[in-house]
Formats: structure tokens, sequence, C-alpha cells
């Protein structure tokens, strides 16, 4: 049996890149087979839908392009997923954007405003959304024995940080600031949701190697991957494989809880 039975619907957020992709290809690989990609890129959802498809044709994938950061867009997008697949399991808060390379002191209102509101006000609109749709439906069945006392899985979702919501690096203030509140949102509703049968979780990836980081990026970031213990920048499926984990019954008692996915970074 595949780590999800054939069960459940997954949703991910900024589902048009490479990791949100690589997020998507695993659910499929495990098992899931409603998948539902939310991005701002029409051509990026285009091409996750054919590599999923391609890999697992059984696949109902459904593209939604919206932005996150607008609360009626993602009441609509959230709409489009129900009305199609009737819930939502497992979900993937995904979507953010870097911020300029600046310190606080050279940062412009504009550009403050635009990293808080996808990076973090977008996570939250998501999450909320999650939450509501995951209170109205009923559990799956449990996959295997359930222990005693434990309460019926309604949904999971798993947010995708980073290590710069545990620690700092110089001149990314902004992008900063939005990942440290994204982990206190996911600490709070860990406890608030925790026996309520949602689980709520978080990722710290470290960097990762995507068409994303260009040379004159990797340049910048290199003094900071050369502390990398690993030595090296994570590759997509190897923090795929860490968010799909956690929204998994494999981690059934894991909630409010940060996992780095930094090559040790974190550890020093």
């Amino acid at each position: 049996m595949t780590i999800f039975g054939n069960q459940g619907v997954a949703l991910i957020t900024g589902a048009g890149g490479a990791l949100g992709r690589g997020i998507a290809l695993q659910f499929a690989r495990d098992g899931v087979r409603r998948i539902a990609g939310l991005d701002l890129s029409q051509n990026g959802l285009a091409a996750t839908a054919k590599a999923v498809e391609s890999e697992v044709p059984e696949i109902e994938f459904l593209p939604v392009t919206v932005d996150i950061s607008d609360e009626r867009q993602i009441a609509d997008a959230f709409r489009q997923v129900v009305d199609r697949f009737g819930r939502i399991d497992y979900a993937i808060n995904n979507a953010a954007i870097a911020s300029p390379f600046v310190t606080t002191g050279d940062a412009e209102v504009q550009d403050f405003d635009r990293v808080q509101n996808i990076n973090l006000k977008g996570t939250w609109l998501c999450e909320r959304e999650e939450l509501r749709q995951m209170m109205k439906q009923e559990p799956l069945p449990p996959m295997g024995e359930s222990s005693t006392g434990r309460v019926p899985v309604r949904g999971s979702i798993v947010v995708v940080a980073s290590l710069l919501g545990l620690r700092a690096m110089p001149l990314d203030g902004l992008y900063t600031i939005s990942k440290h509140g994204i982990l206190g949102m996911v600490r709070t509703d860990g406890v608030d949701y925790a026996t309520k049968g949602i689980r709520i979780n978080a990722i710290c990836p470290g960097f990762i190697d995507t068409p994303l980081v260009t040379p004159p990026i990797r340049k910048l970031l290199q003094p900071q991957i050369d502390k990398t213990p690993m030595g090296r920048m994570a590759n997509p499926q190897e923090v795929a494989d860490a968010a799909v984990y956690l929204a998994s019954d494999r981690a059934s008692y894991i909630t409010g809880t940060v996992l780095s996915v930094d090559g040790g970074y974190n550890a020093q």
C-alpha cells in the first residue's frame, strides 16, 4: 500500500515552481490521486500538470491561478477546489517571494508590504481557509490500526518556512520577518487544533538549488552555502520528501513543530 492509500485530496500553493512541482510529484508517487495546485503563474501550473500527469496518468490535477495575497481570490480558489474534489486533506503552503537584499534602514515601505502580503498574510489566508474546510469535513478512514484515544484525522497542514525563520542572514530582513511570523502561526495553530484532528507543522529549508538561484544570487549566497555542514544546497526532492512526510499519517504524533531541512546549518 502507498503512504496515502490512494485516498485524500492534496492542495499545494506555489505549485508552479520547482519545489511545488516536486511536492506535487511526491504526493502522486505516494498515492494521492486528486491534487490542486495554486499559483500566480499559469505557465508554471501547466508545467506541473504535465509533469505529474506524465508520471502518474491517473492523477486528477486541478490548476488554479490565484494571487494568494488577495482575500477574495483565495476564497474563490478554495471554493473551486472544494467544488471539484469535495474536501482538502493535505495542504502544503509553499508560495512565497524573495525580498530585496537591503538593510532595514534602506528598505522601502512598498517592498515590506509586498513581501509580508504574500509570504505572511497570504500564507495566513490559505491556512485560514484550510482550517475552516477541514473542520467541516468528515475524517478520512484510518490507515492501519489506530491507537487508543487517537483523534480522527480531519487534515494535515505543512507550511514551507525557511532557515531564515530560525536564523538571520545579512541584508535579508524583510524575508526573515515574514518567515519568523509564519513559525509563530504554525506553533499557535498546532496547539489550538491538536485535539480537533488537524495537525499543523512547518519545514525550514536551507538553500535550495532551483532555477531561481541564478548565478548572481548564487554568488551572493555562496558564503552561507559554504557554512552548511553538508557543503551544498538541497535539491527540491529532498525538501519535497520532508513536506510530504509531515503531511502523511507517518507523522501522526507531530504537530506544532518545525523541521529543519538545511544540511545541518541550524545545528551550528
